[in-house]
């Protein structure tokens, strides 16, 4: 399956809370991500996404650790092309938010089959169904 991560579910993984203590949602988020590195599912990140991975990471390790993370991040995630008649198209996927719409836009130009992200409600009523990790690591382990 084709899934859509949103910058939330890879935040779970790569970055500790302020506290130093590991993000609420790690352990769904690194299974789902590890499926994805088995090759189980198709995982894919929005361009986007990545320098906000890329920026929270380095502010809690070295930039060399930073640099192989994302490394292995791309060898893993795919990142689906977009650009600007999706970026401007962002008001027809009924989401409110610009970069939660340019999410779902990146996800459609993906072929994903499904959205995984922590805050649900902000994606009602998109063209696909949208899925917290725990959601939809129930429905396909």
């Amino acid at each position: 399956m084709r899934v859509m991560l949103d910058a939330n579910v890879l935040l779970d993984c790569l970055v500790l809370e302020t506290s130093g203590q590991a993000r609420p949602g790690k352990d769904g988020s690194e299974r789902l991500l590890n499926l994805c590195d088995s090759g189980v599912h198709q995982g894919l990140v929005a361009w986007h996404t990545l320098p906000i991975i890329a920026y929270y990471h380095a502010k809690q390790n070295a930039s060399e650790a930073t640099s192989a993370m994302m490394d292995e991040l791309l060898l893993m995630l795919e990142v689906p092309t977009v650009g600007q008649p999706d970026a401007t198209d962002w008001r027809s996927h009924g989401i409110h938010d610009f970069e939660d719409a340019l999410q779902m836009a990146c996800a459609l130009s993906g072929r994903a089959d499904v959205f995984i992200t922590r805050n649900t409600i902000d994606f009602v009523g998109v063209a696909m169904p949208v899925m917290t990790p725990e959601e939809f690591l129930a429905a396909f382990p």
